[in-house]
């Protein structure tokens, strides 16, 4: 039997309509950042109550990204403190030269810090030089939408652009670990998705046994956290090794100690992870190579997409590349490698026009 042709194009034209609306869901989800934001291979938290070690970390550290820390160096109830610790903040934002790095910092958090006083004591005093906080101890998506409404009531009432301030979460519980992809999705100002392994262990509640960097429950929420941030296009960042290589230690703990971090590292980056949290500048050099592109991984990224895009100019929708098959999926694979590359400086523009990176 054949469909008379109304019939068929009304058809077809409902298909299209529920599908338009589908796919414009899923790209909604996805999210857009400048591409120095793919490159988080380090993170070095820092507390914010000594200005010492905030302008060390921010002028002389070699770290992606620099986070002062208004969570876990203020000490409950002290309101000196946090006045310091704020103060330091916005001091570092506008006096000082942070060079390359994500320039972040991390309130105390929904349960500590209900009404936002650290988002609008800092972002007040430092404004547009903030470009990211990290939120921690995040357990519903409606902490993370409550945070972008008021850095967007914060950007009108200060005339700052919209939506430039990122949000990085910090994914530390059994119910956050469940909740990741919808945290994920509360928000396009999402640039990351962090694991707080320790405090995630603890709401396990496990005696049995103790913390390991590989158990397999630590594992698996490393998994689930890399899916949930691969679902909108935002890198996973790991835990921070707390064995730091620190100048009491004699030089062969000191070597341990950042074999450990190194090792750490390794285990984070082969389950998907981006980077690492560092908690003291020493680490940053046993943690950065791990999570950076080799130079030989680009140039087999460049010959595969030329190849294939070779391949598709001739008609063909799959070719035999370096002895091995390959079409649009394994071209998807590169691709992710050559936009990382060419967010890490190592992918001149020219070749990235030419491949269509962005």
């Amino acid at each position: 039997m054949t469909l008379p042709s109304d019939t068929r194009r009304a058809i077809e034209a409902r298909a299209r309509a529920r599908n338009d609306a589908t796919l414009s869901t899923l790209a909604a989800e996805r999210l857009e950042f400048e591409p120095r934001h793919l490159v988080q291979r380090t993170h070095l938290t820092c507390p914010a109550t000594v200005w010492k070690y905030v302008e060390a970390a921010v002028v002389r550290a070699d770290a992606d990204l620099v986070m002062l820390d208004l969570e876990d160096s203020i000490p409950r109830g002290d309101d000196a403190a946090l006045a310091a610790g704020r103060a330091n903040v916005a001091r570092a934002f506008v006096e000082l030269d942070w060079g390359r790095k994500l320039r972040y910092f991390r309130p105390r958090g929904t349960e500590l810090d209900p009404a936002h006083e650290d988002l609008c004591a800092v972002i007040e005093r430092a404004g547009a030089r903030v470009e990211g906080v990290v939120i921690p101890k995040v357990e519903h998506p409606d902490e993370v939408r409550a945070v972008d409404q008021t850095l967007t009531d914060l950007e009108a009432a200060l005339s700052l652009p919209k939506g430039n301030i990122r949000v990085q979460v910090l994914i530390e519980s059994a119910r956050a670990e469940e909740a990741a992809f919808d945290i994920a999705r509360a928000s396009k100002r999402i640039a990351g998705l962090i694991f707080g392994a320790f405090d995630y262990w603890s709401s396990l509640g496990v005696v049995a046994a103790s913390y390991r960097v590989d158990h397999p429950l630590v594992c698996r929420a490393r998994e689930r956290i890399v899916k949930a941030a691969a679902a909108v296009g935002a890198p996973a960042i790991a835990e921070m090794t707390l064995e730091f290589p620190t100048k009491d230690k004699s030089e062969a703990d000191r070597a341990r100690a950042l074999a450990r971090a190194t090792a750490d590292a390794e285990l984070a980056r082969d389950i998907g992870m981006r980077g690492k949290w560092v908690g003291i500048p020493a680490q940053i050099p046993a943690v950065q190579p791990v999570f950076s592109m080799p130079a030989s991984a680009v140039e087999r990224a460049v010959r595969a997409a030329r190849a294939f895009a070779e391949a598709e100019r001739n008609g063909l929708g799959a070719v035999m590349i370096d002895g091995q098959m390959a079409d649009r999926a394994t071209d998807r694979v590169h691709r992710v490698t050559l936009a990382f590359a060419r967010a890490q400086g190592l992918l001149d523009e020219r070749t990235a026009d030419e491949l269509g990176v962005r």
